[in-house]
């Protein structure tokens, strides 16, 4: 009888955020992204809504408040581990608490932290410096923290400005890395007029790439660039690499739906773009390192 592999040749990831119906955000965006990466994608949703919040209105919604550390602990119990965790928005300091006590169940996965609370230098709506605080005692659990400049300032108590020096930007890392972040991918960094960029912070080494701000601005493109740099890096690619590589997609995204006349509020044409993210030899590799 032909010999049978230990495992599948995939990768398991759970996705601790929020699901909305409609407008291209948080879960909506991450599950393809990481299923067509070739990642078998475990969604835990904090809260489902039936839009996004920004541009539909009061969404239906509801929290999910206790679901996240219940299913977590089934999960495990049923004797099945997982591979990566990717933590977004919670929405509450009890979910906070409670990720705080699912932590300890992914001791051998890799970790990444996406502090979704604002953006354009204010906290979205609910959230509050108290929040923030409790979000900053989740950072020395993760192994790559990937916050916009907004979030960035907020968790350093950097004051938020329209155009960010080397200093500055050494000073944000710095407060970043005393919290106890070690891999950090920053986004949305303003760098001059019409530019932004993202700055990887890896081994205390910060690169920084700057880039001319793509269109229209859309919902949602946090989330794809999250689930991009962690599908990459899963897939072997150093941090650099794989900010690049999500930064490259979600610029792609941009562009192609700039050339439709929509509302930017329903997000970006994602599905035309997937298959710019299915690659038969680094699926090729991941199976090699499951085997091995």
């Amino acid at each position: 009888m032909q010999n049978l592999i230990k495992r599948k040749p995939v990768w398991r990831v759970a996705v601790l955020h929020d699901l909305c119906a409609v407008g291209k955000a948080a879960m909506t965006n991450i599950l393809p992204v990481l299923s067509v990466m070739g990642l078998e994608t475990c969604p835990i949703p904090t809260m489902v809504l039936s839009t996004h919040t920004g541009g539909f209105g009061k969404p239906a919604a509801r929290s999910l408040d206790g679901f996240p550390l219940e299913a977590v602990r089934h999960i495990r119990g049923c004797g099945l581990e997982f591979d990566a965790l990717l933590i977004g928005y919670l929405g509450s300091m009890s979910c906070i608490e409670q990720v705080r006590e699912c932590i300890p169940f992914f001791s051998s996965a890799k970790i990444l932290l996406d502090p979704v609370m604002g953006d354009h230098g204010r906290y979205y709506s609910g959230f509050d410096e108290e929040y923030c605080r409790m979000l900053r005692t989740l950072i020395k659990e993760c192994a790559v923290l990937k916050p916009n400049f907004t979030e960035a300032c907020f968790l350093t108590g950097e004051p938020f400005a329209d155009s960010c020096s080397e200093e500055k930007l050494e000073r944000i890392f710095g407060g970043l890395r005393n919290l106890g972040a070690s891999e950090i991918v920053m986004t949305s960094v303003p760098l001059g007029e019409a530019e932004f960029g993202i700055a990887v912070c890896e081994e205390g080494q910060v690169t920084v790439c700057p880039e001319k701000k793509e269109g229209r601005a859309y919902p949602g493109t946090g989330d794809l660039f999250s689930a991009v740099l962690l599908g990459n890096l899963l897939r072997g690619a150093a941090l650099l690499e794989a900010s690049k590589k999500a930064h490259s997609f979600v610029a792609a995204c941009i562009r192609e739906s700039d050339r439709y006349a929509y509302d930017t509020k329903e997000g970006v044409l994602l599905e035309p773009m997937l298959g710019q993210l299915v690659s038969q030899k680094n699926g090729d590799r991941m199976a090699r390192c499951l085997r091995e």
